[in-house]
């Protein structure tokens, strides 16, 4: 639990001890997410819109390859475009199956951000053959914390289809600002993608739902060397850096 920049640790139940944030390196929020789900505005059907909206699409990330907040990823040899794409991403509290948008918002757990790695060559492949998969698998970092959904409230802007948050965010790439968005510019709420992905899988607790990207994109996706640093941030839910390993 974080408060008043202090960390309080528990067991679960308990307390155990008190820390400085300074002082600590968070875990991942969510270390064995049972399924991670990108729900990408950019891969939905062209007749999608918030007026008429369709169920969103979605495909599977590999949860084991995240890590927690300021950890270091290794730079694959396997890729000569590396890329990244920032999500935020709902954490479930429960099970369900079939479940209607109107009941869907109370499914979360908490919110948090997701900054996944892109093979770029990859994808490209990839979105040729219909089918998004080991490009997103390089790895990526969630958190740095659960924000539960009661403390965004007063950044609720619209309810119709599932809560619509006005958050600002923003990506710096070794300390620089290069894009910017807000989450309410976003095709899709949680609510239609939970509700989206109960229809055919009973979703379990622990599952992690991502939309995203959450920042304009630029006409070219920026691309990354060994050894940048990756930051996102959203306003109220913090922000989050991961950092590639140099070559060796």
């Amino acid at each position: 639990m974080v408060y008043s920049g202090k960390i309080y640790e528990t067991d679960g139940a308990n307390p155990v001890a008190v820390h400085e944030a300074e002082a600590i390196r968070p875990l991942a929020p969510i270390p064995h997410a049972p399924s991670l789900r990108f729900f990408r505005t950019d891969l939905q059907p062209e007749s999608y819109s918030e007026s008429e909206p369709e169920e969103p699409r979605f495909f599977y990330g590999n949860p084991v390859s995240l890590v927690g907040a300021s950890q270091l990823i290794n730079f694959p040899d396997s890729t000569i475009a590396l890329g990244f794409e920032a999500f935020v991403a709902a954490v479930l509290v429960g099970d369900a199956y079939q479940i209607d948008i109107q009941d869907a918002d109370d499914l979360i757990l908490g919110i948090t951000l997701l900054n996944v790695l892109v093979a770029r060559d990859r994808e490209r492949i990839e979105r040729r053959n219909g089918a998004i998969g080991s490009s997103h698998d390089v790895g990526g970092a969630i958190g740095p914390v659960l924000t539960t959904p009661d403390e965004l409230e007063d950044y609720v802007t619209d309810a119709a289809f599932g809560k619509r948050y006005a958050l600002s965010t923003v990506v710096r790439v070794n300390g620089v600002e290069r894009l910017r968005g807000n989450l309410e510019l976003l095709p899709f709420t949680f609510a239609q993608a939970i509700s989206s992905a109960s229809q055919t899988c009973t979703l379990k607790a622990g599952d992690v739902i991502a939309l995203g990207p959450v920042v304009d994109p630029e006409l070219e996706p920026l691309l990354l060397d060994p050894g940048d640093e990756v930051q996102l941030a959203v306003e109220n839910l913090g922000a989050i850096s991961l950092k590639l390993s140099l070559l060796q």
